[in-house]
């Protein structure tokens, strides 16, 4: 596993020609993220976790332990990127990338973690995957949906698991995208 964290503000100053003249952009100051990539899944617990707390976040810290490995995913390898506020890690968003891998598929997760006025934290994710198979197909094989799908609109069918949990089954050329939308307030 190579893990990087790099909590510092860097600051530049970058000259860029632009139609000939030089323009100057002044002290930009960014945080970078903290990055991880994962080899093994069977090892993957606490990824999101490790990074968000190298970062300071310890609000939403129980959640992205609790959560973190199902977004990982526990088969196949992942990387992943946490971003959070360069100040106040722990009273902001903590946002989550993760590119998951595994012998079928690649998926994208984009997760964010929340600190509420309850004290805990919030957590939505959503999950693309892209399918070489018939939404219909998607639906009944992947998803094991058996019932008629529900429409959002001419394109896009919606398999509603429960108020706060739904997959979204776009259809594309040669196949399909599904988006698993869901917001957990734990």
């Amino acid at each position: 596993m190579r893990i990087s964290s790099v909590m510092g503000i860097a600051a530049a100053r970058v000259h860029l020609p632009i139609f000939g003249a030089v323009r100057i952009a002044a002290s930009m100051a960014f945080a970078l993220p903290a990055l991880a990539q994962q080899q093994d899944g069977a090892s993957s617990v606490g990824t999101v976790a490790r990074l968000a707390g190298r970062l300071g976040v310890q609000t939403c810290l129980d959640a992205t332990r609790r959560f973190g490995p199902a977004l990982t995913g526990t088969t196949g390898s992942h990387s992943a990127v946490v971003m959070t506020h360069p100040a106040a890690p722990d009273a902001a968003t903590l946002g989550v990338a993760i590119e998951r891998k595994d012998a079928e598929a690649t998926s994208l997760v984009s997760a964010t973690f929340a600190p509420t006025l309850r004290g805990g934290c919030d957590l939505s994710y959503d999950k693309v995957d892209v399918w070489r198979k018939s939404c219909q197909d998607v639906a009944l094989q992947e998803l094991r949906y058996t019932q008629a799908l529900e429409r959002l609109g001419e394109q896009i069918a919606v398999v509603p698991y429960s108020p706060t949990h739904h997959v979204y089954l776009i259809r594309i050329a040669g196949g399909c995208v599904s988006v698993t939308k869901e917001v957990v307030y734990p």
